[in-house]
């Protein structure tokens, strides 16, 4: 009885080993064509706008918050919004906030929402008494303690309905921050918050099936995981020259539209790269050149111009289709999109878009303006720690000339209680340069209303310019630093968003060569009634993306599209304003001595190997040399001396000349990957404009890291010099200036123009001073001599 179960178990593997290969072989072996074993759907007509996926789970209310790492919850990121515009956001400091806004359709926000944010912070931070704190649209949508000093830390919640809405909507960090034990100023700088750009995004669960109008589309396009925005375009006909034009004026175009801080462009002849947020897929080209990229073309493609959204078949996913029996249908059609961003020359600039990045948008201002901070986004801050800073952005024209004389006022409103002691102070600050300092010597307290705070405009750039207030407050309590009192919640001080920021009237002049304001408002070719001249040596895609990028840049900087001209040779230019791209091995002689670069530039600048051997650096080989030349003693002294004189009175050696001395040619470095140089026309009439690097993939990767927000900026002087490896710019001063007079012309102007021209040029200043004396001396004597008596 034993062996019975045992047999039939023997029985029962025999037969499965026997008939297991025929179960595995479910059908019989076919030669036949290959055929799906499953139907395949056809793909909708027009997906939306946003990658499809799988909708996202709810999210937890805000009374059920989870916080968890960020591999734990992870939502399909087919449906997620990045909403920082930066790689890395950093509050520091004691009290710290960052507003900017985002884009967002209808059919986004038309289902339910939830927002995730990760960060990581300080060690030194105190979780017990700080907090950060997150608000949409004004209204308070997480407040939590910052306690991620191990790990990072992600919290996900849902967003209440009706707080975001179709179109611009306002995001804010706050960060509340104390040191665990130390109360001293200095330990206020240690500490810090980071936001992960990569895990604070939106998950939107809104309407499938639709898409918005292009417009909306393109404004709504956001950013990556990185802070970037990508527009990459298929163009199966690569090389035409008669295409770049109606090109670059899309690339301005969709820039103006979006509006985002770190734009670029990538082209393709064969196929778009796999969709990601931030980014859209444009397909340009006649019908007959997209068919064998791009099958499926609608019918109307053949019968007319056509700017509307297709799906590309290779990724199943939404992109801009513009297309056309002929190129002049493409261009009719790239105009008919871009129109509607030409700005009249005649009409002025009122605000510098920053919203994007930074709310509100920054004013441009004249001179003579009065403007209260909170109409600039400051708001009133009643504070109980020990340094606090804000910041408002203004912006003045790029013909803006008084960076050596005028004085605008900061009129401030604040309050400090009996507790600050003397020695406290309030700093102002310009672009990161302190400016002025108030000190406070009441050991009463006191209400300041309106109290004058003078600041020099010599740290005023033309462009956007960032003002911060700073205070430092001391008090006994922080010299005894019991336990406990970093968390003390009793306000010290006082500074009320009613102060106004006052701009004096300033001279106005455009300058030549001057990279800054080119950077800041596309000066001189924004103001330009001729379109501009563009020399591109070749058509290649890495070639087409630079000029893609810099243009729409450009744009941006200006506020409107920039009309552009092609031209074949360099020497077709003639005597207008132009810029010239590409490899410097293709630049004539003539531009590089225009823009004041040595003639073997063009042979000698090569990349830098990785294997190459660190250069000295700079400064240890200049001592060197100092000891090696003749006379290297008296030289140092010299310098040493010319230093002291800068640092202690501003006074170089450039300001005591009466000549302009010429522009040295400059050489690059092997570890310069892009140049940009400025010089006059041969007959001085225009601007030329040089941008390039050793290789067309050279100039791609370097036109893209330049124009990202937080690298733009340092673009200035005659030359700017960048270097991707360091990520740095080495930029050149201008020494001989070309004065151009703006359109306003007046008397007063002029004055304005010459007093700062003469506190630049201390010199000639002091030749025209005992000038007029003599002159004075003179005409007093020769007045005495006629009166009184003679014998």
């Amino acid at each position: 009885m034993t062996r019975r179960p045992f047999f039939l178990f023997s029985i029962f593997v025999s037969w499965l080993a026997a008939t297991g290969p025929v179960l595995a072989q479910a059908a019989p072996f076919d030669m036949g064509p290959e055929r799906p074993s499953v139907p395949v759907a056809p793909a909708p007509q027009l997906p939306e706008l946003l990658p499809r996926g799988p909708a996202a789970q709810p999210a937890p209310n805000n009374d059920q918050r989870s916080d968890t790492s960020p591999s734990a919850r992870q939502p399909e990121r087919q449906n997620r919004r990045y909403i920082l515009p930066v790689p890395e956001l950093a509050l520091t400091g004691e009290l710290d906030r960052r507003s900017w806004s985002i884009y967002l359709t209808e059919q986004q926000v038309s289902g339910p929402i939830s927002l995730a944010f990760s960060f990581r912070n300080a060690i030194v931070v105190a979780p017990e008494a700080s907090r950060l704190t997150v608000l949409l649209n004004g209204r308070q949508v997480a407040d939590e303690a910052i306690s991620a000093a191990d790990r990072p830390r992600t919290v996900s919640l849902e967003v209440p309905a009706g707080i975001l809405q179709a179109g611009s909507n306002q995001i804010e960090f706050r960060a509340n921050q104390r040191h665990r034990t130390d109360c001293d100023i200095r330990s206020t700088y240690e500490l810090w918050t980071r936001i992960d750009p990569a895990e604070t995004f939106l998950t939107l669960g809104g309407q499938t099936g639709t898409a918005p109008s292009i417009a909306e589309a393109i404004r709504a396009i956001g950013a990556d995981a990185k802070g970037a925005t990508s527009f990459e375009v298929l163009l199966p006909t690569l090389g035409q020259p008669g295409a770049t034009v109606p090109l670059l004026r899309l690339a301005q175009g969709l820039s103006l539209l979006a509006g985002m801080p770190s734009q670029s462009f990538s082209f393709h002849s064969q196929r778009l790269p796999a969709p990601r947020p931030g980014h859209l897929g444009i397909v340009i080209g006649t019908a007959a050149e997209l068919q064998p990229v791009f099958p499926g073309l609608p019918a109307a493609a053949q019968n007319g111009s056509l700017l509307t959204w297709a799906v590309d078949p290779q990724t199943d996913q939404p992109v801009l289709l513009i297309t056309g029996p002929r190129w002049s249908d493409i261009r009719a059609a790239i105009d008919t999109f871009v129109t509607p961003l030409d700005r009249a020359l005649a009409v002025r600039r009122d605000v510098i878009s920053t919203q994007r990045w930074s709310t509100p948008d920054a004013p441009l201002l004249f001179g003579g303006e009065t403007l209260a901070l909170s109409q600039l986004g400051m708001e009133t801050i009643e504070f109980p720690g020990r340094r606090v800073r804000t910041n408002f952005n203004l912006a003045v024209p790029s013909d803006f000339y008084a960076n050596a004389f005028g004085e605008g006022q900061l009129l401030l409103d604040a309050a400090f209680t009996d507790a600050v002691l003397p020695g406290s102070h309030i700093d102002v600050y310009v672009n990161g340069n302190i400016a002025s300092t108030v000190p406070i010597t009441s050991s009463k307290g006191g209400i300041l209303r309106h109290l004058p705070i003078k600041v020099a405009l010599r740290h005023i750039r033309p462009g956007l310019n960032t003002i911060g207030l700073e205070a430092i407050i001391t008090t006994e309590a922080d010299t005894l630093c019991a336990p406990g009192s970093t968390a003390a919640a009793e306000p010290r001080l006082a500074i009320f968003n009613t102060s106004e920021w006052r701009m004096p009237a300033f001279g106005r002049i455009g300058r030549t060569p001057n990279l800054a304001a080119l950077a800041a408002t596309g000066y001189p070719y924004a103001r330009d009634e001729e379109p501009l001249q563009l020399f591109v040596d070749r058509f290649d895609a890495d070639t087409m993306s630079a000029v893609s990028t810099f243009m729409g840049k450009l744009a941006l900087a200006a506020g409107h599209v920039i009309a552009t001209e092609l031209v074949a040779t360099p020497t077709a230019v003639g005597d207008r304003n132009a810029i010239f791209f590409g490899s410097i091995s293709q630049m004539p002689a003539r531009l590089l001595a225009q823009t004041a670069i040595a003639a073997d530039g063009a042979t000698s600048w090569r990349p830098a190997s990785p294997l190459a051997a660190p250069a000295a650096p700079t400064s240890a080989a200049f001592e060197q040399w100092r000891t090696r030349v003749s006379g290297g003693i008296w030289s140092g002294q010299v310098s040493a001396f010319q230093a002291w004189l800068q640092r202690n009175f501003d006074i170089s050696a450039a300001s005591l000349r009466i000549l302009p001395s010429a522009e040295p040619p400059f050489r690059p470095s092997p570890t310069h990957s892009l140049l940009i140089a400025q010089g006059a026309s041969p007959a001085g009439e225009a601007s030329w404009t040089l941008v390039t690097s050793p290789t067309s993939a050279e100039l791609k990767t370097s036109v893209e890291m330049i124009t990202r927000l937080d690298r733009w900026g340092d673009v200035g002087g005659r030359l700017s010099a960048y270097a991707s490896k360091t990520d740095t710019f080495t930029v050149l001063a201008e020494n001989q200036i070309d004065y151009r007079s703006t359109s306003n012309v007046s008397l007063n102007n002029y004055r304005l123009v010459l007093t700062n021209w003469l506190s630049t040029n201390v010199l000639a200043y002091t030749i025209l001073l005992v000038v007029f004396a003599v002159i004075f001396g003179l005409a007093t004597a020769s007045v005495l001599s006629r009166l009184g008596r003679r014998k």
